[in-house]
């Protein structure tokens, strides 16, 4: 009886073994796609809403100061008071509101210690946010000044 050797192979259990081994990899690649395509959604979104709200913010520093859109009697202001502003589909919402600082409100609004000062008087503090959805509601919030230039 003659015993055959043959030692080149894989065992069944060894292809298995790999085979197990590249599934795992794979569905690791996976994940990582799926994230990475949610990661640049989300980025996608983000960037879009940063410009409807930079070119908005540069539309209401070239109102004069005393324009309806800065009013702070009509807080809260919103996208409807510019003509031909569109807002992409995922943006549901850009609104502004607008505190005119005085000097006899008590107030130290500049920060400097002393209130009711002469420098308080002429400005606007502008809050603007751009509503927008990414899986769930999220607010993109910038805050500036607006002075009167006399």
């Amino acid at each position: 009886m003659t015993i055959l050797k043959n030692d080149r192979g894989f065992t069944l259990i060894e292809v298995l073994i790999a085979m197990l081994v590249l599934a795992i990899g794979i569905l690791a690649l996976n994940t990582m796609q799926t994230s990475s395509i949610q990661g640049n959604t989300t980025a996608n979104k983000l960037t879009t809403a940063s410009t409807l709200a930079g070119n908005v913010y540069e539309r209401l520093l070239n109102v004069s100061y005393d324009d309806s859109t800065m009013d702070p009697a009509t807080n809260p202001h919103s996208d409807t008071e510019f003509t031909g502003l569109q807002l992409p589909s995922h943006i549901s919402s850009v609104s502004w509101n607008v505190t005119e600082w005085t000097n006899t409100d008590g107030t130290d609004n500049d920060g400097d210690g002393v209130t009711d000062e002469s420098d308080e008087l002429n400005i606007k503090a502008v809050t603007l946010n751009v509503n927008y959805s990414d899986r769930r509601a999220k607010t993109l919030t910038i805050s500036f000044y607006k002075s009167e230039m006399l």
